[in-house]
């Protein structure tokens, strides 16, 4: 049964408020009101709450409160799966007619089980119950007490099976644990109301458990910049299971099919791309590097930003069906999958938690002894090595017995000095990873003084997370941290500028290039990230390098809906696997899911196995074009262009807008200034001046969206400059005839004129510009034309396009320039007709339902019976203008029609093409009666601002007009409900 995620969503960030609070009060009682018992038994522990608290309380009761929520999470899963080695239910009754936790009731009848026995007082416990002894505070619950005892009796236990997840309780997180355990609105009565048995058959509810948790701190750190401890919370992102199947079935699946290409492994991995055919040269290059056998207890995979373990857990499924398949007895595979094949790394120590605890319990299910066997996982939560005293060991021990010194040990110190902020990103330098097994053995050195012991113990764990970043594994697949370079700290920011050069714009793409050391070098690593550096110039030399040195084996676009959880548009994917060698002419696999529907399910479209969005490539083909995007779907005739072609650049400027620093002071909508002639050119010498200024806006082609005014007297230069995020980009090209379009789109692209003489532009309205009208204009044909929207997608479908890939964009080298030229001026004009037929144009006049009739004593049903006549007179005219320019930029280029020049009647910008204005699931009849309802709010908000003496897009209420009255009747009727 599917986890019930939406149940999750609500329960665990409400679980956190109630943890975190309830701790804090737990808190406040301990340092404020303790009785004189615990006073005296925990004098040192509250004294080192008060230090904590004074430090950082928040941090404090965050960190408590997550440690109980994993706990109280891993003992609801054990009660559900019936796995406690001493076989009572922890946090829920016996049976369903129950309401007593059932070892609570086990305590009662005197039937402790023997395992808990030397984890707590059972007398005391006893004597709590029948009255003997009094509560630690006056008046409170004996039962509650006794049982708040018994939970952490358990933990105690399970330290000695399950250390990850139940590290030793120290002095805090035990006395913060929460008096009421047993009301139903205390927080293990949440676990015990809120999660069924059912949501527990798989394990998978760990890791929604995790991602709701700390979606709340997620939501107040991100966008912001963020500091070290609050990385793992605005960087988490739980993986669908689809895309974890993809990437190791695609990984250890495709190398293990490497050597056994008919192993019936590939019948159960559904995710699994055939590989496609390839060239006798490829397949020998190939087979010259394949194993011709492989032995499972050597194959590796690492999780290098593991979070809650859901690629681990899906790694180990495979791993089993390896052991299975080699003949392996089911019972011993576990440990031997836990010991020898699966690593994981994170910098979130509940996280690492939570995957061991995950792993466990997928051993478990094939190993019912399995907590018994004391393994050690290969997962680890990355430590800081600031604990490390050198000169302590370095006077203790003769490190040269050892064949070290005192500089090995400081380069290790100095190597973790940030390993929570830096995480797997770290690499060991080839002499300290030399010097490894020396300091693992100088780590499991006993016998020594106490203070020595403790720099040892300190030691340990910085040497093994060193061995595990220093290890090459066979396969490396990740959900990487996605964070920009806005978002990051400065040590962060600056570490990646350093050693990331190429990727430091976001972290994703740092582990990309880490992905390379971590793997063997005939190794595989499979990742899904954000499908940006797929295109965009910021990851050009990132996208060279892996062209180069790398192989795409196979890549599935999932675009829009690649994390339903997230329900974001912005989150745009892309799942790929690399081999970590170059080779050449290899045919790589590509599976477009970005065409489909937005809110498609990708996991149906990809297993639908449609071979029309299938596409095969050589990566040289990428490398031909300019910025080497990754466009997999292009046509050998586009292509063609490319090579043949002239860039945009050649003639033309291309630059980002002004960035005001602070839109809300400078930047106005045009109705807001006042009498709009005087505002924009100034009635006197020291009157207030402003700007028309391009914004960006809706897709329009052609003209319009002339929505704003930018302040631009020299007070407000001067203010305006002084801000921290001011950035005069493209200043010198004010007031210049140009090119500009929408920065931000999730659609088709469409570019408008410039006109010349009144306009500046904003960032968010990117322009180019030409030294020739007539060149402006052919270029401003080609740009809206069908086929370049097809080279648009091409060079960077995202929701950006800026001005480095205009730039990119083929200029036409000949054809019929005077008739393009012609046409897009007619475009142009019907736009601009269109944009000042409403009041949304400073251009406004009068609406056009108004001249449109010839009828000496018109109504308003014969004036609106002829407008929609004109309206579809033109709308059918911007659609023939727009199908013959289509036509002549495809002729221009040399081609026929490829792709078709037809423009479907919705993408014709015209305010008042229904088709446009309200989507294509209407029928034509519908679309037109909901056009006549807003005409009428049209005409009501004109003779509104007619009355008031000023247009206005504010209007009292919706007046609906008889087809028989008059304008003159109309205009009273508004009169009367206005006053």
């Amino acid at each position: 049964m599917p986890v019930n995620t939406a149940a999750l969503k609500t329960f665990a960030p409400a679980m956190r408020r109630q943890l975190i609070e309830a701790v804090g009060r737990k808190l406040d009682l301990l340092l404020h009101q303790a009785s004189a018992d615990t006073l005296t038994t925990a004098a040192g522990p509250i004294e080192e709450l008060r230090q904590q608290e004074a430090a950082n309380r928040q941090e404090l009761l965050e960190r408590v409160a997550y440690s109980w929520f994993n706990r109280l999470a891993a003992l609801r899963y054990l009660d559900a799966r019936g796995w406690h080695p001493f076989g009572a239910r922890v946090l829920m009754p016996q049976t369903e007619t129950e309401t007593q936790p059932e070892l609570l009731k086990l305590l009662r009848s005197g039937s402790l089980p023997a395992e808990l026995q030397p984890h707590t007082n059972e007398e005391r416990l006893q004597g709590l119950l029948d009255g003997r002894i009094p509560t630690a505070q006056a008046g409170s619950d004996p039962q509650g007490e006794v049982y708040r005892e018994l939970i952490l009796a358990v933990c105690r236990s399970y330290h000695q099976l399950l250390p990850n997840l139940f590290e030793g309780l120290d002095d805090a997180s035990e006395l913060l644990l929460p008096d009421d355990l047993l009301s139903d609105g205390s927080i293990a009565g949440g676990f015990r109301s809120q999660i069924s048995d059912s949501d527990c058959e798989d394990v998978e509810i760990i890791g929604w458990l995790y991602q709701f948790y700390i979606s709340e701190k997620k939501d107040q750190v991100i966008g912001k910049v963020v500091k070290s401890e609050d990385i793992p919370a605005a960087t988490q992102l739980f993986t669908p299971n689809w895309i974890v199947k993809y990437m190791v079935q695609n990984s250890l699946g495709a190398q293990w099919l490497a050597t056994y290409p008919a192993s019936a492994l590939k019948g159960q991995m559904e995710y699994y791309i055939e590989p496609a055919e390839q060239t006798d040269e490829v397949n020998a290059q190939l087979a010259a590097i394949t194993p011709e056998s492989l032995n499972p207890e050597e194959l590796t995979l690492i999780d290098p930003a593991c979070g809650s373990g859901h690629i681990l857990v899906e790694a180990y499924e495979l791993f089993k069906a390896i052991y299975l398949e080699r003949g392996y007895q089911q019972r011993e595979i576990p440990q031997l999958l836990l010991q020898k094949n699966l690593f994981g790394l994170d910098i979130d120590e509940s996280a690492a938690q939570l995957t061991s605890f995950a792993l466990m319990m997928k051993g478990r299910e094939d190993d019912r002894r399995l907590f018994d066997r004391g393994i050690q996982l290969n997962v680890m939560a990355l430590v800081n090595s600031d604990g490390l005293d050198v000169e302590a060991l370095a006077n203790a021990i003769n490190l040269a017995d050892h064949g070290l010194k005192q500089a090995d040990l400081m380069e290790l110190k100095q190597l973790f000095e940030h390993a929570t902020t830096f995480g797997s990103l770290i690499q060991a330098p080839d002499g300290l990873a030399e010097k490894l097994p020396a300091l693992r053995r100088l780590s499991e050195l006993k016998g020594r003084d106490m203070i020595v012991t403790e720099a040892l113990k300190t030691l340990e764990p910085l040497v093994r997370q060193a061995e595990l970043l220093a290890a090459r594994y066979v396969a490396v697949v990740v959900n990487p941290p996605y964070m920009g370079s806005k978002g990051m700290n400065q040590h962060l920011k600056d570490w990646t500028r350093r050693h990331f050069p190429n990727e430091k714009s976001d972290l994703y793409a740092c582990f990309v290039e880490r992905s390379y050391s971590l793997a063997k070098p005939n190794g595989f690593s499979s990742m899904v990230t954000m499908q940006g550096w797929m295109f965009l110039s910021t990851f050009r030399k990132m996208r060279e390098r892996l062209l180069r040195d790398k192989t795409i084996y196979s890549m599935v676009q999932i675009g829009y809906n690649s994390f339903p959880s997230m329900n974001s548009k912005v989150a745009q994917a892309t799942a790929y696997t690399l081999f970590n060698r170059h080779e050449k002419d290899f045919h790589s696999t590509f599976v477009d899911l970005n065409s489909a529907p937005q809110s498609a399910d990708k996991r149906t479209i990809f297993l639908a196995q449609d071979p029309s969005k299938r596409y095969v490539v050589q990566a040289k083909t990428f490398c031909e074009l300019p910025g080497s995007p990754l466009a997999y779907w292009i046509k050998s005739s586009v292509l063609r262009i490319f090579r043949a072609c002239r860039p945009m650049s050649a003639v033309s400027n291309a630059k980002k807008g002004l960035t005001t620093g602070d839109n809300d002071v400078f930047l106005l909508r045009w109705a807001e200034i006042g009498t709009l002639a005087a505002a924009f050119y100034g009635s006197q010498p020291d009157s207030p001046r402003y700007c028309p200024h391009l914004k960006g806006g809706d897709y329009r082609k052609w003209y319009g969206n002339h929505e704003m005014v930018l302040k631009y007297d020299s007070q407000a230069i001067s203010a305006m400059s002084g801000n921290p995020g001011f950035r005069p980009d493209g200043a010198q090209y004010f007031f210049r005839e140009g090119i500009t379009w929408s920065d931000v789109t999730s659609g088709s692209f469409s570019a408008r004129l410039i006109p010349v003489g009144r306009y500046t532009f904003n960032n968010a309205a990117p322009s180019a510009f030409y030294n020739e009208t007539k060149i402006l204009l052919v270029a401003l044909g080609a740009v809206n034309s069908s086929l370049m929207q097809e080279m648009i997608d091409m060079l960077n479908p995202t929701l950006h396009f800026n001005p480095g890939n205009y730039a990119e964009l083929p200029m036409p080298e000949m054809g019929d320039f005077d008739s393009i030229e012609k046409i897009v001026e007619s475009l142009i004009n019907h736009s601009k007709f269109d944009w000042d037929a409403y009041e949304r144009s400073w251009d406004f006049q009068s609406l056009p339902l108004l001249s449109a009739c010839t009828d000496p004593n018109p109504t308003l049903e014969s004036r609106y019976t002829a407008w929609i006549t004109n309206v579809k007179q033109n709308i059918a005219e911007m659609k023939r203008l727009e199908e013959m320019n289509n036509r002549l930029i495809l002729d221009a280029f040399g081609l026929l029609d490829d792709p078709n020049p037809e423009v479907p009647i919705e993408q014709i910008t015209l305010t008042v093409n229904p088709a446009y204005r309200y989507g294509g699931n209407l029928s034509v009849d519908e679309l037109w009666i909901r056009f006549r309802q807003d005409t009428i709010k049209e005409l009501l908000s004109y003779a509104t601002g007619c009355m008031m003496g000023r247009y206005s897009l504010d209007h009292p209420g919706l007046i609906l007009a008889n087809a028989g009255d008059t304008l003159e009747n109309y205009v009273a009727k508004v009169g009367k409900s206005t006053g």
